[in-house]
């Protein structure tokens, strides 16, 4: 006797639930199987499909009895001597926690919800599989930390549905908001990138007993990365026998994972319920949906598995639609009225499922962090908003940049020091502390040149560097330790200086251009059209020394990434360097590290590319780094004064006297925010969806966003932003005033 099935989740569209898909295979294996769709909006495209023999539209989420609308599903599938295969995740999870045991459902159990909970450690240990880096972040503070220890590399991921890919702090600010609004997401997750072929497999399962699986491999994908054609195969996995075991599951399930170029695979997620592909795997010969509900009602297929062909492609094609179904739809509604994209309203459902992120109160500092406020602190009212440097923060820095270039030459054999990168923080009082800790200063003008030598560095211990050195020179004689260039053209000129006795430097070199990574810096070595030019002018150089740079923002593009930049370019620049039979003495590694970043990390990083270059060029005289936001951007605060507090739909905001003009590099890194009433200790703002407004006439001032203001926040309190001395000060203008 052919079965009874409903089937929900049957939206077709870019991103479609597998409800449709499910349908057609058990069409396929019981012509004469009565098969039910079932949803919770008229808009999903899948009710008009002819494969249904009868529609069930159940009640909206937003305003349904989650009781009752579990009860009468599970009302209705018994009622028809039926079994219910679930399309939509949580639906699926709802269902086992309300009706656990329930035969008639085939979905797994709590237990086995438990295990796929992304990152789905669990799920991944099972199965055999590595799971990519994660963190459950709270708020962007951590958020973004994560993503420049993963070079911008990672993924936002929603609890049950979407991913999205962020390449900087506003996108990264919009996707946790979205998460956040979308799915009522308290902490959200987020994971590292890794590079390789995608693949998935689907699979069946009754009782923790594995019914079958089929393998998939994409071979064309939307712009979105969603399936639109793929490859499939049978697929014998130990890990997925011991998986389904353990978890007991029974249902459809998939395993998404990416394998990289290793041959290691990589856990992506664990879906509870057929993917929309499934169907797929039916034309390939492996028929799940059948086999499961065949073993479930003990009905025999009245036809048997065959193969089609050994892949499958997505086509558009108009069907009738349902005029009943379309004429629920008010003239004017938006296409999906039940959630954008998810028609089936799971995003209803998710909030209403989600206890919500719960307030953050203000945290207390800690010791170090209170201590270093109030050596700098109390700043005059009368001076708000103002700039304070927080001078034990410089000192430790500093210390901490000495012991790691100690490190580096203790490790690598070549003396190294530091030369701060001057365009960062001007000020006079971090570059005295500079000077008094016998490092060096890199400057990219005739300008920054002159304020360290009224600072007192002495010429020898002053990198020239950057791409308009020459701009406003007087032409005066003047000294530099070490002379860096951009260009072909600039190395030519600087030679010609050179030659003219106008300029002295001990090391003359070139800065090379990053190799995978677009910059409208350095020279290209790869590059045949300049290599012989730049083999001549080497050999030709009037200086005993010769130098070369590398620079890439590690807190762009990652550690890992940087030392493969760095080990391309310098493998080409010393084949060039042997073609014109120099030897490189000075090796300039740049700047570009995180604040954020450990200092044995920094070393590492620092010695396993010396390592390499001396690989590559043989012996090495000198190595130099060049810290800039590393060193200040934590060094400084910006003091300002809370004058109004508004409410508004998204939450409360405050309004205060600083602003972007103080605050102008606030879209590369989210300002750590303290907060005190007037006379109070200092405490920390943590996170959530308030924000805080800067005093300008101008939509985008809006130095922080993504915090939880204190209930108490009146206007007269003050608040103090953190990591505030890198390019915050050196890009600072006056507005208004």
């Amino acid at each position: 006797m052919a079965p009874t099935v409903l089937v929900s989740g049957v939206h077709s569209g870019p991103n479609p639930s597998p409800g449709l898909g499910v349908a057609r295979s058990l069409r396929l294996a019981w012509p004469g199987a009565r098969l039910v769709a079932v949803d919770y909006s008229a808009a999903a495209t899948g009710l008009s499909a002819t494969v249904f023999d009868r529609v069930l539209v159940r009640p909206d989420w937003a305003a349904a009895d989650l009781a009752a609308t579990c009860a009468g599903l599970v009302d209705a599938v018994l009622s028809e001597d039926a079994v219910f295969v679930p399309g939509l995740d949580l639906e699926a999870a709802l269902l086992a926690e309300r009706h656990p045991g329930q035969r008639a459902l085939l979905l797994p159990g709590v237990a086995a919800f438990d295990a796929v909970r992304k990152p789905g450690v669990e799920a991944a240990r099972l199965l055999g599989l590595r799971v990519p880096a994660y963190l459950l972040a709270a708020g962007i503070e951590d958020a973004t930390e994560f993503a420049v220890a993963h070079g911008w590399r990672i993924w936002v991921k929603g609890p049950r549905y979407e991913a999205t890919a962020p390449a900087d702090l506003t996108a990264l600010s919009g996707a946790l908001h979205r998460a956040r609004v979308t799915w009522g997401a308290g902490e959200v997750l987020l994971q590292q990138h890794v590079d390789g072929v995608e693949e998935s497999i689907v699979f069946a399962a009754l009782d923790g007993v594995l019914l079958g699986a089929a393998a998939m491999r994409k071979t064309l994908v939307t712009p979105e990365g969603k399936t639109w054609a793929g490859a499939v195969e049978p697929v014998e996995h130990a890990g997925l026998v011991e998986f389904v075991r353990h978890t007991g599951w029974t249902g459809g399930g998939e395993v998404e994972m990416v394998r990289d170029d290793d041959g290691d695979r990589h856990l992506l997620e664990v879906n509870p319920r057929f993917p929309a592909w499934v169907h797929g795997a039916t034309l390939a010969g492996i028929n799940l949906p059948a086999r499961l509900v065949s073993a479930a009602t003990g009905s025999s297929t009245t036809r048997p598995e065959s193969l089609l062909a050994n892949g499958f492609v997505r086509v558009v094609e108009e069907i009738p639609a349902a005029p009943r179904l379309l004429g629920a739809r008010a003239a004017g509604a938006p296409a999906w009225p039940t959630g954008g994209k998810h028609p089936s309203a799971m995003p209803v459902l998710a909030r209403r499922l989600a206890a919500g992120p719960v307030p953050t109160e203000p945290l207390d500092l800690d010791e170090r962090t209170a201590a270093d406020v109030a050596a700098t602190l109390p700043v005059d009212p009368g001076d708000s908003p103002a700039r304070v440097l927080l001078r034990p923060v410089l000192d430790r820095r500093i210390a901490a940049l000495t012991g790691v270039a100690r490190a580096v030459a203790g490790a690598s054999g070549v003396p190294t020091g530091f030369a701060y990168s001057v365009k960062t923080n001007p000020d006079p009082r971090v570059l005295d502390a500079v000077l008094r800790a016998d490092a060096g200063a890199e400057v990219i003008s005739q300008a920054e040149a002159r304020r360290c030598a009224a600072a007192g560095f002495p010429a020898d211990r002053v990198v020239l560097n950057g791409p308009a050195k020459w701009w406003r020179f007087d032409g005066v004689p003047a000294k530099y330790g070490a002379v860096f260039c951009d260009s072909l053209a600039d190395l030519t000129r600087t030679v010609d200086l050179i030659r003219d006795g106008s300029v002295h430097t001990d090391v003359l070199g070139v800065r090379l251009a990053p190799p995978g990574v677009p910059s409208r810096f350095g020279v290209d070595v790869s590059d045949p059209t300049g290599q012989a030019r730049l083999v001549d002018a080497l050999r030709a150089a009037p200086v005993g020394r010769i130098g070369l740079h590398f620079h890439c923002a590690a807190s762009r593009i990652g550690q890992a990434r940087w030392l493969r930049e760095f080990t391309i370019a310098i493998t080409a620049a010393a084949d060039l360097c042997a073609r014109a039979g120099v030897r490189v003495q000075c090796l300039d590694l740049g700047g570009g590290w995180s604040p954020a970043t450990r200092a044995e990390d920094l070393t590492d990083a620092l010695v396993r590319a010396v390592r390499v270059a001396t690989d590559r060029l043989g012996t090495v005289d000198q190595v130099l780094f060049e810290p800039g936001k590393y060193l200040v951007e934590p060094a400084m605060a910006v003091f300002s004064t809370v004058l109004d507090v508004r409410d508004g739909p998204a939450g409360r905001a405050a309004v205060v006297d600083a602003s972007v003009a103080e605050l102008p590099d606030w879209t590369t890194h989210p300002h750590p925010v303290l907060w005190r009433p007037p006379g109070a200790n200092w405490r920390r703002l943590g996170p959530g969806d308030e924000a805080v407004l800067g005093r300008l006439c101008m939509e985008h001032d809006r130095p922080r966003e993504g915090l939880a203001l204190p209930p108490g926040l009146r206007a007269g309190d003050h608040l103090l932003f953190l990591d505030a001395g890198g390019y915050d000060a050196s890009m600072s203008y006056q507005f208004g005033v």
